[in-house]
């Protein structure tokens, strides 16, 4: 059987790259290779990851775009997932791999998206609003930011005590088990399934009072479809 090949397109650190590259080659995404990891900036650590792990890696600014669509085709790339990718993906890439670009956010969307929310943006924004629930998506990515088809939330609780960094390191733990299993379904030709009924999972104690928030959820028509502890 051949594996799937994934191409992951960061612009920082790399830690949801680490943890699909982990997910592959542990088993838990089967038959399944990050074949091409591409960086929109020089000197990103995820580059390191790649070189790690004997990844084909390199440099692609966004002026440079155009040849986007030619090196994932050079590493037969079956799906591509964007883990903390700062740069809009171009429309012949998005016509090419509709349906199989996964993105993630550190958000519960629709909520805290679009163009300038990214990284501890984010959460900065989130305490200021005085919500008291926040997560992480997976959806697919489409010509805009961040409106594409949700696959999978996690909800995270808000503490009075929070700052953008504490609870930017709790939902960056949940980006990882999401955008894992989000990745899974990719290779395993199930996203259709999460298009239809996407998944939100929530801790037990994070139940009590959810019903305010995922009514707040429905008013901006999304839907808390299907809840897994």
């Amino acid at each position: 059987m051949s594996l799937f090949n994934l191409a992951v397109f960061i612009s920082g650190s790399g830690s949801n790259l680490q943890a699909v590259i982990d997910a592959t080659e542990n088993g838990t995404i089967p038959n399944t290779k990050v074949a091409l990891v591409i960086s929109s900036r020089e000197g990103a650590y995820g580059l390191e990851r790649a070189e790690k792990h004997n990844i084909p890696h390199m440099v692609i600014i966004k002026q440079e775009h155009d040849k986007l669509a030619q090196t994932l085709k050079e590493h037969n790339t079956d799906g591509i997932i964007l883990a903390g990718y700062l740069s809009m993906i171009p429309p012949d890439v998005i016509k090419t791999y509709t349906g199989k670009i996964i993105n993630i956010h550190p958000a519960l969307l629709p909520l805290f998206g679009g163009k300038g929310f990214y990284g501890i943006r984010v959460h900065q924004a989130v305490l200021a609003s005085g919500a008291k629930y926040t997560g992480a998506t997976a959806h697919l990515a489409d010509q805009e930011y961040d409106t594409g088809a949700a696959l999978i939330r996690s909800v995270v609780s808000i503490s009075p005590d929070d700052t953008p960094e504490s609870l930017q390191k709790r939902v960056l733990t949940e980006e990882h088990k999401i955008l894992v299993q989000a990745a899974k379904a990719l290779s395993e030709g199930k996203i259709g399934e999460l298009t239809t009924n996407p998944i939100t999972h929530v801790k037990d104690k994070d139940k009590i009072g959810l019903n305010e928030y995922a009514n707040d959820l429905l008013k901006l028509g999304s839907v808390l479809s299907k809840i897994k502890t």
